[in-house]
């Protein structure tokens, strides 16, 4: 939550340095969000596989007319969607089988947690408006960094009655990469200064997921530190959003 405040925070001061331009204008939208591809997909047997739920995004973006038809944007995304706990589990519990094997009895000390996914963009790109009398129809294609939060997944056994502990865990908390934005939106008057905005977009990236499987051994206040294995998969972001929001033009 500290790092979603700030990113705003960061936001709000980049769009009040715009307005000093009279010709600027900028909106706020927010909605949900789809994940799309293997993003969505929960097939352990995929390492692309991400088990991304429906979400919510948020954009800010500012605006600055170079003809009646083209302009040039900036954009921020803030996006977050849940990870299906279910097929995640299923997932790590697959890749620790081969190291070890836990009776069905022994299932109660089995535990997996994990946080969403969530991302922050930046981007930059061309704007085609299409006017129609009050009413405006934008095309955008945008590109930039791409910051992923990972979600922080864990897997542990831990038997009582054992002097050790099996941990499959990420080692890594972000991913940057690169990101892609297309999409359209509608304006619609309200006042001569603020519209209604409702925009779909297709967001695209990748994130780097990198983790370690561990044994951890425990003879009386001494714990011994084994690596069992270790790797990285790189997961397609993709989803679609669909926001509403409203338009502020400064002139």
């Amino acid at each position: 939550m500290k790092k979603l405040i700030a990113f705003l925070l960061l936001i709000a001061f980049t769009v009040c340095a715009f307005a000093q331009t009279d010709n600027w204008y900028f909106s706020f939208s927010m909605g949900g969000s789809r994940p799309l591809g293997t993003f969505k997909q929960k097939n352990i047997a995929d390492q692309e596989s991400g088990y991304a739920n429906n979400g919510f995004a948020l954009v800010l973006d500012a605006t600055y007319p170079l003809s009646d038809h083209w302009g040039l944007k900036g954009s921020a995304l803030v996006n977050t969607n849940t990870v299906d706990l279910n097929g995640l589990g299923s997932k790590l519990e697959s890749r620790m089988t081969p190291f070890v094997t836990i009776a069905e009895a022994d299932r109660q000390y089995l535990s997996s947690r994990t946080n969403s996914w969530m991302w922050n963009s930046l981007m930059m790109g061309p704007v085609f408006t299409v006017n129609f009398d009050k009413i405006f129809l934008d095309f955008q294609l945008l590109g930039g960094m791409n910051v992923t939060y990972l979600p922080q997944q864990k897997m542990l056994f831990e038997k009582p009655s054992n002097n050790w502990f099996y941990l499959d865990r990420n080692t890594s908390s972000t991913s940057v990469s690169y990101g892609l934005m297309a999409g359209t939106a509608f304006r619609f008057p309200i006042t001569d200064r603020l519209k209604l905005k409702v925009g779909l977009d297709y967001f695209q990236s990748k994130a780097q997921v990198k983790y370690e499987q561990i044994k951890v051994t425990k003879t009386g206040d001494t714990q011994v530190l084994q690596v069992l294995g270790s790797g990285s998969n790189s997961i397609p972001i993709k989803m679609i959003s669909g926001t509403i929001g409203f338009v502020y033009y400064m002139d």
